[in-house]
């Protein structure tokens, strides 16, 4: 009678070994419904291993796996293949569908309900977000600074982010460029930080982020990967967008890679209330962890432009107050620092009570005088003058409201 097999499990396969037999098969890219490639190696008479066969199958197609067994038995006649393949489809599947493992869980007297940041406030450690804006919204060249700054880390960034400890080594995931474009922005990038050259990882895709998953576990192991980020959000999910599934997958396969991911994506607009999402199902949006709206001001020819980062869901913090960065392009230098919102055309991405406060400082105004200045709706209007108000934070004169010294 024969052998169980000795079996060992890596990331994104499992090796099945008799060694009586001289028998090693290794079955990858195995999934919940019985796929999965099964290559089949055997020992010659010098000991090293030849591979016999490779091949593509469904564990639980009983005509299928005859008609391997027999196509087996032309390279072998010595092995009991029925017995070797039934073998690989019951330890296979119990693998492949036992889960994670139920755990007991206490709580702690020094937990708190403060975030774990990579990057704070825009990376979540160990949990998904994503920036999505407009086309020639820089989010891609900002995803790229981030990296740097994570990966350094670069503590004291004109950015004002707030970096871990300890480096973080990124893999930037490409569907849109090439790595000779990479390399020329994170070479501008490197000249306008000043802080040395730094090697950034970086793939070039083409299948889609679920359909990549176990490569991309192998070197995430390998390279010692914490952060990842993802260009862009429509190619790496695939299908039709506005379907559920493709982002069930999306985020099912982020989960598997089980760290710190950046997403970026484009936009969508509702056409009544002109409201910008992520393009595509709000599953996209309710599975992320975190999600910030970019955009962009640059004047045609200009050398200078401004992005606003507008936090628009927040699972495990507050949302933040929106973040301005100004980008400055030198020739073969990008330089990057932060910038005050208030003075820029992106003003009104802060919140409406600061884009009250900032245009009564110019003297006191009505109701319907702030409304028309600031483009906005009445009842909101009213709505925030009186909670500002009742914080101490406006006073009445006559008919307008100043701000209170």
């Amino acid at each position: 009678m024969m052998t169980k097999p000795a079996i060992a499990e890596g990331i994104g396969f499992i090796n099945f070994s008799w060694q009586e037999l001289g028998l090693r098969v290794m079955a990858e890219r195995v999934k919940d419904d019985g796929h999965c490639e099964l290559r089949f190696f055997l020992k010659d008479n010098g000991s090293s291993e030849v591979l016999l066969h490779t091949t593509g199958v469904n564990l639980l197609a009983t005509p299928t796996m005859n008609s391997l067994a027999k196509r087996l038995e032309q390279n072998s006649d010595t092995i009991p293949w029925t017995e070797v393949l039934t073998s690989i489809v019951n330890e296979t599947l119990k693998i492949a569908r036992r889960g994670e493992p139920v755990m007991e869980i206490y709580p702690k007297d020094d937990d708190t309900l403060e975030a774990d940041y990579l990057l704070k406030p825009l990376l979540y450690r160990n949990h998904p977000a994503i920036i999505f804006g407009e086309y020639g919204s820089l989010k891609s060249l900002l995803a790229l600074a981030l990296a740097y700054i994570v990966q350094l880390p670069y503590q004291d960034n004109e950015l004002e982010l707030i970096t871990a400890n300890e480096p973080t080594r990124c893999l930037y995931l490409d569907w849109e460029d090439d790595k000779d474009s990479f390399r020329k922005r994170l070479s501008a990038l490197e000249c306008g930080f000043g802080n040395g050259e730094m090697p950034i990882y970086y793939r070039h895709m083409t299948g889609s982020l679920s359909d990549s998953v176990e490569q991309l576990q192998r070197i995430i192991s390998d390279k010692n990967i914490g952060l990842i980020i993802v260009d862009s959000l429509g190619p790496a999910a695939r299908g039709n967008l506005n379907d559920t599934e493709p982002a069930i997958k999306y985020h099912s396969a982020l989960r598997q890679l089980s760290i710190t991911s950046l997403t970026l994506a484009h936009t969508a607009k509702d056409q009544l209330t002109k409201k910008r999402s992520i393009f595509g199902s709000v599953f996209f949006t309710n599975l992320a962890r975190s999600v910030w709206e970019c955009k962009a001001e640059q004047e045609t020819g200009e050398d200078e432009a401004i992005i606003s980062l507008k936090h628009v869901k927040a699972n495990l913090s507050r949302l933040h107050p929106p973040l301005g960065y100004k980008f400055i392009f030198n020739d073969n230098k990008i330089s990057i620092s932060q910038v005050d919102l208030r003075d820029t055309g992106l003003s009104g991405e802060l919140p409406l009570s600061l884009q009250i406060k900032n245009l009564l400082r110019g003297g006191a105004k009505t109701v319907k005088e702030t409304t028309e200045a600031l483009e906005a709706n009445e009842a909101s209007i009213r709505t925030a003058i009186n909670r500002m108000a009742k914080k101490e934070q406006l006073t009445k004169v006559g008919d307008s409201w100043g701000l209170k010294v």
